[in-house]
């Protein structure tokens, strides 16, 4: 699965490049730690291509069947940021009790399992009736479902970890107004004490993308978008603490509504579009315009 024979060949390679003479002076402890770093990095490639191989063919085969809501899975550059933001939140949480509130089609459940998560998939639908598509993806995909706009299926203190990606946008679009902070609430409730909320894809006010898709009517934009200051209010309200705020996608990763030439574009130079994008989401000003915010919170609700 993670193509064990491939890291063995990287692992038999490095180890030759160690020496054993230690001249004294920390060079060869240094020497140690710096390769296998780069052997860390070199076996997380080939688990992220694995992965991202997996995710283009589920992407292919939804497309051939129609299925819709899929373009952020047919393109090299939105399966990319997915596995940009699995490995983020690996690099922040240990592998634990975790819940993918809003799961879609699963693949982010798929790829924090890969990185030693337990998982629980959860999406809005009716119990015994809610279906997933016929593809890989989703064939080994057990998701809890439940109608209530709002109350979660768990008890209290179930989980280490909540993920939100691309879901707390939409809770007062398909239901009602005031159920955003209904939903926190019942977050903190299932999350244990200091658990983590990991929000990611979450549309900002002023994202320039979102304005000019609105103002054009060139197709979807997010009726609900926020401001860095509401989001932390919505989230102190909840009984959380902030420990992270970054923004992403000043270059878009959603491709939908956009012409065959620009995705091929966006195709033929994803890596160095992923690349770019984080460097600018970083520069003051500037990443106020960015298409979506990321925050960690933690909770101290009890």
């Amino acid at each position: 699965m993670y193509h064990d024979q491939s890291k063995k060949a990287v692992l038999r390679k490095r180890k030759t490049e160690f020496t054993a003479v230690d001249p004294g002076d920390g060079t060869f402890i240094r020497s140690v730690s710096l390769q296998f770093s780069i052997i860390n990095s070199k076996m997380m490639n080939l688990q992220n291509d694995a992965e991202y191989k997996f995710l283009m063919t589920n992407g292919r085969i939804g497309k051939t069947l129609g299925l819709t809501h899929f373009t952020h899975l047919d393109q090299p550059i939105g399966i990319l940021n997915y596995i940009r933001i699995a490995d983020d939140i690996r690099r922040q949480a240990r592998a634990c009790d975790l819940l993918d509130w809003g799961c879609g089609f699963g693949q982010l459940t798929y790829l924090l399992k890969r990185r030693g998560f337990k998982v629980t998939a959860f999406d809005i639908g009716e119990p015994g009736k809610s279906k997933l598509p016929d593809i890989p993806l989703c064939r080994d995909l057990n998701v809890v479902f439940d109608s209530h706009p709002t109350k979660l299926p768990f008890e209290d203190n179930t989980f280490d970890a909540v993920l939100s990606c691309g879901t707390l946008e939409h809770v007062e679009e398909v239901s009602a107004s005031g159920n955003e902070i209904k939903s926190l609430h019942e977050i903190a409730r299932v999350l244990r004490r200091k658990g983590i909320l990991f929000i990611y894809q979450l549309p900002q006010r002023y994202a320039w993308q979102e304005m000019l898709v609105h103002r054009l009517k060139l197709g979807y934009s997010h009726p609900r978008r926020f401001t860095e200051t509401e989001i932390m209010s919505l989230l102190f309200r909840s009984g959380f603490k902030i420990r992270r705020i970054n923004r992403a996608n000043l270059i878009p990763k959603n491709l939908s509504g956009m012409t065959d030439k620009v995705r091929d574009v966006y195709s033929r130079y994803s890596r160095i579009l992923m690349a770019t994008d984080a460097a600018l989401c970083r520069l003051p000003g500037l990443k106020q315009f960015a298409g979506v915010l990321e925050i960690t919170a933690q909770c101290n609700a009890r």
